[in-house]
């Protein structure tokens, strides 16, 4: 299972060059049929089947295997390798709708496949928040979100692929924010109040469905998790016990957290609700994200961030990141 993606130090920061930039043929001949929800679902999955992972001339960035990396750059490596993450070379700024495209194709195979616990809300929301991907970046009305039934595979369930198969999907969810954070800034900088607000608008609509990817990604028995998936996670499997804040695009978005702690206090007029809106979204993500470390236990089990003799256990550990996040937000 693989996954091709832009570095996101590169991704677009306004939406004019966002939408006048080249787009691979997969989205060209499938981008607005999928952000439309205008396929069935043996219709989507056929026509995504010869999607390629790597589009036609993309190159890799080979640094990670040959190159001399900062310690941070080692953990992004680290992480990447592990979920089987390929960055590419330079700035193909195409490679979001597209891989987003990969995404979608992963989670709504694994979910025909093999079922899924989440309702009707939650997949709906999911599937919403992927689509409105590929509706912001051609430019297209997002709508509102509407429950999906949620496909009733039964074939047997793997817990290390339901893991990958949600982050394949949240990864591109994450850099869809930080895009939509950044066309918001931009907007906001210009004076194209209606730009920024549908900006922000968009950003709060991807981060809403990071929070149920992650439920999907944790779809599987507690002991699965305890006896198969975390110990993949670790020593010896893993130079360092693996962590979200190791993903190179977690680590941009809080840095867009951090340069929005100048401009959210200034915010007037509609901007103020669509603010709120999105920090009550990000609330609701890190709540989602603590629920899944507590069904595995985590209100017991050090977090794989810490040495194994630590007294900090993994829900502690978000609960203190969560409102940092959100102090940084507020501006506190």
């Amino acid at each position: 299972m693989k996954l091709v993606m832009l570095r996101p130090a590169y991704l677009p920061t306004d939406v004019g060059s966002l939408r006048s930039g080249p787009v691979t043929d997969a989205v060209a001949e499938l981008g607005a049929l999928v952000a439309t929800r205008a396929l069935s679902d043996a219709e989507l999955l056929a026509r995504l089947a010869a999607v390629p992972v790597r589009p036609a001339g993309i190159k890799l960035d080979r640094s990670a295997f040959t190159g001399v990396l900062s310690r941070k750059e080692r953990h992004f490596a680290v992480h990447d390798g592990f979920f089987g993450v390929f960055r590419a070379v330079d700035a193909t700024t195409e490679l979001l709708a597209h891989c987003t495209l990969i995404g979608y194709r992963t989670v709504l195979g694994e979910a025909v496949r093999c079922g899924a616990t989440l309702d009707d809300e939650q997949w709906g929301r999911l599937r919403h928040g992927i689509e409105a991907v590929l509706a912001y970046i051609l430019g297209l009305p997002i709508g509102e979100p509407r429950p999906a039934p949620v496909p009733a595979g039964t074939a047997p369930l793997d817990p290390h692929r339901r893991w990958r198969s949600g982050h394949h999907v949240f990864f591109p969810l994450i850099q869809a924010i930080v895009l939509g954070l950044g066309c918001f800034q931009s907007a906001l900088n210009a004076g194209r109040l209606d730009a920024a607000e549908e900006a922000l608008a968009f950003a709060t609509v991807v981060m809403t469905a990071a929070g149920d990817a992650m439920c999907f990604a944790s779809d599987f028995r507690p002991g699965d998790y305890s006896g198969a998936v975390r110990p993949a996670m670790a020593p010896p499997y893993l130079p360092v016990g693996l962590s979200g804040v190791m993903s190179e695009d977690h680590d941009l978005l809080i840095r867009r957290f951090r340069e929005l702690r100048e401009v959210f206090p200034t915010l007037d007029g509609p901007l103020v609700a669509r603010r709120e809106e999105f920090i009550t979204a990000v609330e609701a993500t890190y709540d989602a994200h603590q629920r899944v470390c507590a069904k595995f236990d985590g209100e017991h089990v050090v977090s794989l961030r810490m040495s194994a003799d630590s007294a900090a256990k993994a829900v502690g550990v978000l609960e203190q990141l969560k409102w940092s996040r959100l102090n940084t937000l507020r501006s506190l």
